[in-house]
């Protein structure tokens, strides 16, 4: 009976990891045969046919020639086709949702900005989402939503103030039944981190930290390439860090966020005189009124980071957000902090893709499972 009772899920599960093979080894290895390909999985030439037929009738994989076998037979040569998979990237920012339109090399083919609804969250950002789709060229693949706070594997949502009215409810498959496409919730710091690795600043390191400073302050961790999220998900919440003597963090805001995000910053900076136009972080690196306020963020930001690098060992810390505003020397000064008190000081650099590093963020998240790309829509 317990054989029985999973085995769907086993078939799932062997289907999500041939899928991944086979599609990692196309995008991997570029322009493959089948043959090649099933030696490079090590997997059946029917199994392999089987998946490679369903690309080809989602349009997904293109011919690009020919090429003769040792055996003198020519074999076709395919690869994915990386402008042909489109997918919807939306996210929360300033009262409206920006829903994007993006192929697998993270190229904007359209976007759409509309009023979010934080009183009906669902709803604003389904109509949004579904009226880009319905003007996309081809279907998109999937909807992938950055989200500022908690996503649980069963797809509720906690500790994200945009959705709020939504928190605890299953988010993704309500988003699903509305739009029609299969959704993937992330953390929006998350997808900046994964964006980074796979084309900024932080490309091709396995082993790092990224702290984001904004609204809030946030950590992600990746460890061996992966996200890691802890049990509950909620791995790298470094705004709910204590700060002595504060009381320990309760509510939606960490004492560490609520001194040091940006929001928090604005408000020293003014009412040590300092005038409102501009970014804060690049007006504190450059008023004489705030060198004081700016040595401050700089150790609370540095402290972050050492607890991560003592704790995690990464190989790189990655700050962005609006940690990027800092001028050239305050970026070697709080490099200069971590290096000194952290006992295995990681190199720190600062993220390079802007606005851009959501949308690599969510290719490389979809490209995580190759399998999502081959689920119908609801």
């Amino acid at each position: 009976m317990s054989s029985t009772s999973h085995a769907p899920t086993g078939r799932r599960e062997l289907r999500r990891i041939r899928v991944e093979a086979v599609v990692g080894a196309l995008l991997s290895h570029g322009p493959i045969s089948r043959t090649d390909l099933a030696a490079a999985t090590g997997y059946s030439p029917s199994t392999v046919t089987g998946i490679v037929h369903e690309l080809q009738e989602l349009g997904y994989l293109q011919e690009v020639g020919q090429r003769e076998s040792t055996g003198g037979r020519r074999r076709t040569l395919m690869e994915i086709d990386r402008s042909a998979v489109v997918l919807v990237v939306a996210e929360v920012s300033r009262g409206s949702v920006r829903a994007s339109l993006v192929d697998l090399d993270a190229a904007v083919l359209e976007t759409r900005e509309s009023a979010f609804d934080a009183g009906d969250p669902v709803s604003s950002t389904a109509r949004a989402v579904s009226e880009l789709a319905a003007a996309a060229p081809r279907r998109p693949a999937r909807l992938v939503l950055a989200l500022p706070g908690v996503v649980g594997t069963d797809g509720t949502v906690s500790l994200a103030p945009d959705f709020a009215a939504a928190n605890g409810s299953e988010l993704a498959g309500e988003l699903q039944r509305r739009t029609g496409l299969q959704v993937t919730l992330e953390n929006d710091v998350n997808l900046v981190a994964l964006g980074e690795r796979s084309a900024g600043a932080a490309a091709g390191v396995d082993d790092l930290v990224l702290i984001h400073v904004a609204e809030g302050i946030g950590a992600t961790i990746l460890s061996g390439g992966k996200l890691l999220h802890g049990a509950t998900r909620s791995a790298g919440e470094v705004g709910f860090l204590p700060v002595a003597p504060r009381p320990l963090p309760h509510g939606n805001r960490g004492p560490f966020e609520a001194a040091w995000s940006t929001p928090a910053i604005a408000a020293a900076a003014s009412a040590a005189g300092l005038d409102a136009d501009g970014p804060v972080i690049a007006r504190i690196c450059a008023d004489e009124r705030t060198q004081a306020l700016r040595d401050d963020v700089l150790d609370a930001w540095a402290w972050a980071a050492v607890v991560c690098a003592c704790v995690l060992n990464p190989a790189l810390v990655v700050f962005s957000g609006d940690a990027v505003d800092l001028d050239g020397p305050a970026r070697d000064a709080l490099a200069g902090r971590i290096h000194a008190a952290a006992p295995s000081a990681p190199d720190v650099t600062f993220a390079s893709l802007g606005a851009a590093g959501i949308l690599h963020g969510a290719v490389a998240r979809v490209l995580e499972d190759p399998s999502a790309l081959l689920t119908p829509g609801g």
